[in-house]
């Protein structure tokens, strides 16, 4: 999926992005805002969307001057859909989430890095995971192997984008702390076990200035 505009899984136009847009905000917005934040299509083009879609009865739409402000109509049956829609990434951390502490084999930290944790991952782009095994545990049980899998396998399944899964030992960090991916991670990943924290402390606070 297209993090950027995830209502593209069931509206591969203008108007999906139209509904994005306004499911994120909570002020009516002029024609010409909504084209801005939207940043797809031309103007126009936003605002044919944002018309069909006040026929649907999914945007409100209220005369103010010479202009139109625009809305959604969250009293509608379909607006907790699309609200839900709107935040697909933010469903996508609960369940990676609400996974991991599942785990038998408890992992030291777990994050989500790269492009979609910037918002910026298209359908192509990867999902990228970083797991941090605790020294106490064997990296070669078969389930610790097998929660790695799965949690690759349930991250590409959710979302379409293939996931990839970063494996580090804690008494690794110290000797990978040349790694950039780890500055990355520990600077900008979306924490989705432990704390940031420890993993910065792990890797040292030099990599980090």
């Amino acid at each position: 999926m297209d993090f950027r505009r995830p209502l593209l899984v069931i509206a591969p136009t203008l108007d999906g992005d139209v509904l994005a847009t306004l499911a994120r905000g909570e002020i009516e917005v002029s024609g010409r805002e909504l084209a801005r934040q939207v940043a797809y299509g031309s103007p126009e083009g936003i605002r044919r969307a944002a018309d069909r879609l006040v026929i649907q009865g999914t945007v409100s739409r209220r005369a103010a001057g010479g202009a139109h402000l625009y809305s959604l109509n969250r009293e509608h049956l379909a607006a907790r859909h699309i609200e839900g829609l709107a935040n697909l990434r933010g469903e996508l951390i609960d369940r990676l989430r609400a996974t991991i502490a599942g785990w038998a084999q408890p992992p030291l930290s777990v994050f989500l890095f790269g492009s979609v944790a910037r918002s910026e991952a298209s359908a192509e782009s990867d999902l990228d995971l970083l797991v941090v095994r605790p020294s106490r545990s064997d990296p070669d049980r078969d389930d610790w192997r097998e929660q790695l899998l799965e949690l690759q396998r349930s991250a590409s399944a959710w979302t379409g984008n293939d996931a990839r899964v970063v494996e580090y030992g804690e008494d690794e960090l110290g000797d990978a702390s040349a790694d950039p991916l780890l500055t990355e991670v520990a600077t900008n990943g979306i924490d989705l076990y432990g704390s940031r924290r420890t993993l910065q402390r792990l890797i040292g606070p030099a990599r980090l200035r």
